[in-house]
């Protein structure tokens, strides 16, 4: 069964190297068919001229989902909300005066409502989804200085036919899931200044998280933001529930020799990429369908089943190899590597056969010198600095097809 989360989030490596067997395979044994409930409402849209032009959607649903972009010639903004509909009718509004100039939306069946703002000048549009009691609100701010004077607030139910709007394919940016390691009862290793790890990890993730955030083209995640304790599956589900295309899992190495030090970086060995494979298998045809963007995968027999698995994660393996050699490399610029290499190992967090993950190991948290270098802002700055440097040439050049950095490298032409 392919639904329609499938048809729109597909991951990469689904697109480009499993997909054509799996979809070639499934339909020969019978094909999939299309499942169109739509589970979100949208209840309410505000425009609302505070210091900024700021745009509120409230949406019935916990689950709620958005993509928003920009277009220009002419300028406009796009408001995608995946398997959602509205709740009234919205027809269309016009602005006599400010940066938006006319609201009109478009309903595509069960599989999403497009939202389109034509405007009267570019924005630099951020965005955010925050709990609300019964649902999500999606908060954009336009980046333009609002003109309070217009009044414009909880604009009423819009009039008008619904339109066709724009059909050009809707980009999306790249997601990096950024774990900080251990956490809450979990300490991690303890230097012999008793520097927890678990801060460490924090500090590095969430300095990271905000150098990322202020890329173009590219929407961080911390898998925690705080002192807390998240299972190693919860994590890799976090990451998959969020469509991450890449996982960074930070770290502060410990060893009994307190002399070792340097940076590592670590993705999944063979050995335990063939005993997640395994364990994927024995899992229900729920679990194992979110590997395949919900094509399940009961249908085959496990001689093939296991193959579809192991050439997810050979795509993915190799990815994650070519990632950790980017990040490795910018390392080298900060201090001391302890290996010259991406080194491999079972590390249960790095075991998501559908997303390429990387372990970073920033220093030897057990050296008392670089203990030190741990606990400074400074040098927390300058991992994260490497981190993001390595994390921006890979996905350079590979951001899977349908986001924005990927566009802009076929625009250059590499």
């Amino acid at each position: 069964m392919l639904t329609i989360r499938a048809a729109r989030n597909i991951r990469q490596w689904v697109r480009q190297a499993v997909c054509p067997l799996i979809l070639l395979v499934a339909g020969v044994l019978g094909g999939f068919s299309g499942s169109l409930q739509a589970a979100v409402k949208l209840n309410g849209f505000n425009l609302v001229q505070q210091e900024n032009v700021m745009l509120h959607f409230d949406l019935d649903s916990a689950n709620a989902t958005a993509d928003v972009f920009s277009l220009s010639n002419p300028n406009r903004l796009v408001v995608d909300l995946p398997e959602a509909t509205l709740a009234t009718p919205m027809p269309t509004t016009t602005f006599s005066e400010g940066i938006v100039s006319r609201v009109r939306y478009a309903q595509h069946g069960s599989d999403y409502l497009r939202v389109v703002l034509d405007l009267r000048g570019a924005v630099n549009p951020t965005y955010e989804l925050i709990p609300r009691q019964g649902g999500k609100r999606l908060l954009i701010n336009l980046g333009v200085k609002g003109t309070p004077q217009l009044g414009v607030k909880d604009i009423p139910e819009i009039t008008g036919p619904v339109e066709n709007v724009i059909e050009q394919p809707a980009l999306r940016n790249a997601v990096v899931a950024i774990d900080a390691g251990h956490g809450g009862r979990d300490p991690g290793a303890v230097g012999q200044k008793k520097t927890l790890e678990k801060d460490i990890t924090l500090a590095v993730a969430q300095k990271l998280y905000k150098r990322l955030e202020a890329r173009p083209g590219v929407t961080p995640i911390l898998i925690r933001d705080s002192d807390v304790y998240i299972e190693l599956r919860e994590r890799m589900n976090i990451a998959r529930n969020n469509d991450a295309d890449l996982f960074v899992s930070i770290h502060a190495d410990a060893i009994n020799h307190n002399q070792a030090k340097g940076s590592s970086v670590y993705t999944l060995s063979l050995d335990g990429a063939s005993s997640e494979a395994a364990a994927w298998l024995a899992k229900s045809e729920n679990e194992a369908a979110a590997l395949y963007g919900d094509i399940a995968l009961d249908q085959f027999e496990n001689s093939l089943r296991q193959t579809l698995l192991n050439l997810t994660q050979s795509a993915t393996m190799e990815s994650s190899m070519e990632a950790g050699a980017d990040v490795l490399s910018e390392l080298t610029q900060v201090g001391a590597v302890h290996k010259s290499s991406v080194e491999q190992a079972a590390f249960a967090v790095l075991k998501s056969p559908d997303i390429p993950s990387i372990l970073v190991e920033t220093a030897f948290i057990s050296n008392l010198q670089e203990e030190k270098k741990l606990k400074s802002s400074s040098y927390q700055d300058d991992l994260a600095r490497a981190i993001e440097s390595g994390v921006i040439r890979y996905l350079g050049r590979r951001a899977p097809a349908g986001t924005y950095l990927a566009a802009e490298r076929r625009k250059r032409g590499s």
